[in-house]
């Protein structure tokens, strides 16, 4: 494979891993066979300015590494990584990231909970023919959530993404385009162990903006302890493809689709059914002027799901008892979207090093309608501006950075209702007012980042990094400070 060729595919088609989470697209020079880097790292958060899923403090740990290898026609990448994460003080969602699927269950009994992430990636692209390459990514992740205290679940998630990748490319420039198929699970085994009684513990479904199901844990309007089925089990499915392009290296770009069906149970039980929708894109212009490096950058993403609700029925014939779905009616629905434009400047002397400017903009819009004729609606908006610099002092590297945010919401109410109606959707109001004071409080925060590179030897280094977070006219959260901490030590080869 040609330098420039393989330097050049892999500038569009290869993303690492670090900690767990993609950092861009790797653009390496075309006489290094081999690169990667390693790190073990630490650190501590709290602080009451948080979510009310979010623990009042935690500690965490992990290992991450990734490589490229170059052959002659064909590069290989990989990266693998495991954290550790002991939170205090946590209740409310059981699930691994609350929010992402369309539904919630909370319980609400203090404790501590442990979380091991364990993600691993890899790939390959070959040159198949003069000016045309194919490959394939794999990424997957796997973890594991546990709460020993009543009532005491644990959860376990898995994510594959597979994208089989076509490209082609000349001395212009090139491209690719992916097909791309995803799958994410998580399932929920509560229990409850003690001499208390069942009836001691309440858990909520939510079924979209707080309204939903609220009685004793293992009722059957929760699902978590239901009989034929034991757990609470999530599916999703998406399909979708990805295109990349480059032009000299002075435009760039791509665009993502994906369409997506999931269901909620197993085993004939299929509870709740949602399908939805995620589009992004982004483009990016890059120049050099004076030996000083200019990069502008714009992405946007949309999402969109519709949460539906099974009309079921169980059957018994025969001593077996066969559930019966009859329709599904549609409960709730959301969609969202968010917007960033970033500016950087990449100084090739002296000790200033990078500047950058990002803003970002994000809206939301929900809708319940779980009990006819009642509905509602929230708008919601928020925005954030980060200024960064960074400075190389040496062996010394020093990172800067400072936010500001606002959001605000608007709802429409419980509407719809007549007087021949007797009952209304029941609703965790509580917990939905902390959410959109969270989501809608004026915050400021900043953040410094110190790496200093071991001359003894070369590519090792030890990264201390702290954060704080502060908002502005706090009223339910637990506080208005949050503070997070971090220390690295990491080897680039």
């Amino acid at each position: 494979m040609k330098a420039r060729s393989r330097a050049f595919i892999l500038s569009l088609l290869v993303p690492l891993a670090l900690q767990g989470q993609e950092i861009g697209l790797v653009r390496l020079g075309a006489n290094r066979p081999v690169q990667g880097s390693a790190q073990l790292y630490g650190g501590y958060e709290a602080g009451g300015f948080h979510p009310a899923f979010a623990p009042s403090s935690q500690w965490k740990a992990g290992a991450s590494a990734q490589g490229v290898r170059h052959g002659e026609r064909t590069s290989f990448t990989g990266a693998f990584s495991f954290e550790q994460v002991e939170g205090k003080d946590m209740f409310t969602s059981m699930f691994l990231e609350p929010g992402y699927f369309p539904v919630d269950v909370l319980e609400f009994t203090p404790g501590d909970k442990a979380r091991q992430t364990y993600r691993l990636n890899g790939g390959f692209l070959t040159e198949i023919a003069d000016g045309f390459g194919a490959g394939v990514k794999t990424t997957y992740t796997a973890a594991n959530y546990a709460k020993r205290k009543d009532i005491r679940h644990t959860t376990y998630g898995m994510s594959l993404r597979v994208e089989p990748t076509f490209s082609f490319f000349d001395e212009s420039g090139g491209g690719a385009i992916a097909y791309v198929f995803q799958k994410r699970t998580e399932s929920i085994d509560a229990e409850q162990v003690g001499s208390a009684t069942d009836q001691s513990y309440y858990a909520f479904l939510d079924k979209g903006m707080r309204y939903g199901t609220y009685q004793v844990w293992d009722g059957d309007g929760i699902h978590l302890d239901e009989a034929g089925v034991g757990i609470f089990p999530v599916r999703e499915y998406a399909h979708g493809f990805a295109t990349t392009f480059n032009a000299l290296g002075a435009l760039s770009g791509g665009v993502e689709f994906l369409w997506k069906h999931g269901t909620v149970g197993e085993k004939g039980y299929d509870w709740f059914r949602y399908p939805g929708f995620l589009a992004k894109g982004h483009l990016e212009r890059t120049w050099r002027r004076e030996s000083v490096d200019h990069v502008l950058r714009f992405g946007i993403e949309i999402q969109s799901d519709q949460l539906k609700e099974a009309v079921l029925d169980k059957k018994t014939e025969g001593g077996v008892t066969t559930p019966v779905v009859y329709a599904y009616n549609a409960v709730s629905d959301r969609s969202w979207g968010f917007a960033d434009l970033s500016y950087r400047i990449r100084f090739h002397e002296g000790a200033l090093r990078m500047l950058q400017a990002t803003l970002r903009g994000g809206a939301w819009t929900e809708k319940s309608y779980l009990m006819y004729p009642y509905e509602d609606k929230t708008d919601r908006y928020n925005g954030t501006a980060t200024l960064s610099a960074a400075f190389a002092f040496g062996p010394i590297g020093l990172n800067v950075r400072v936010l500001s945010g606002t959001g605000t919401w608007k709802e429409q109410g419980l509407s719809g209702g007549t007087d021949t109606v007797e009952s209304k959707p029941f609703r965790l109001q509580a917990d939905w007012d902390r959410k959109m004071e969270y989501f809608s409080t004026t915050r400021l925060g900043g953040g410094l980042t110190l790496t200093y590179h071991l001359k003894a030897v070369k590519g090792l280094y030890l990264q201390a990094e702290g954060s704080w977070l502060h908002g502005i006219g706090i009223v339910l959260l637990p506080g208005a400070e949050r503070g997070n901490t971090t220390i690295k030590i990491g080897y680039d080869f």
